[in-house]
């Protein structure tokens, strides 16, 4: 007789699988009801199709020429009015003073190929002062993949700090040496 599963746990077959986890508390920006099948956020022109939100630019062809029934504000400018980020990446040290320009592309490319992939990330604020660079944005995935490039390209040191009860990220990245 096989043992109980615990938790979380379903049997399959001879091993056993972990359920997805789901988090109760979620972002409280994402859509209660979902818009009708096409709307369009009259922020940033993102398109809901099927119950995913498409830069406008990727939306197939065919569906760019149906009529949107909805204008609404998509989750990520619901953010971005209210102010309310759930990412933050400080750029810290001797490093940002040299190569803050450098820095500033990188961030901006990065934000760019993340909106291809999902338009919900987006960076809400970007404050240059004091030899650091404050940035916010709208998911903590999205701080902590800037980070992340940031700790690739140009090595320094980073923390990643992820709150326990709310979806906010804080992530410092700093380098030193220039």
């Amino acid at each position: 007789m096989p043992k109980k599963a615990g938790k979380g746990l379903m049997e399959k077959g001879a091993h056993m699988v972990r359920r997805k986890a789901i988090d109760p508390g979620g972002d409280p920006y994402l859509n209660k009801a979902a818009p009708q099948d096409m709307a369009l956020c009259k922020r940033c022109g993102s398109i809901y199709h099927e119950k995913r939100w498409y830069k406008r630019d990727d939306l197939p062809e065919k569906l760019s020429q149906t009529p949107n029934t909805d204008i609404v504000f998509c989750p990520a400018c619901q953010k971005f009015r209210d102010n309310y980020p759930e990412g933050y990446l400080t750029i810290e040290g001797k490093f940002v003073e040299a190569h803050g320009d450098e820095i500033m592309n990188l961030i901006a490319n990065k934000e760019d190929r993340q909106l291809h992939i999902n338009p919900l990330e987006q960076i809400i604020e970007i404050r240059r002062h004091d030899g650091h660079i404050e940035v916010k944005t709208t998911t903590g995935k999205l701080a902590q993949r800037i980070g992340r490039i940031l700790q690739k390209t140009f090595s320094g040191e980073i923390v990643y700090k992820w709150s326990v009860d709310t979806k906010i990220a804080r992530v410092v990245w700093w380098r030193d040496d220039e």
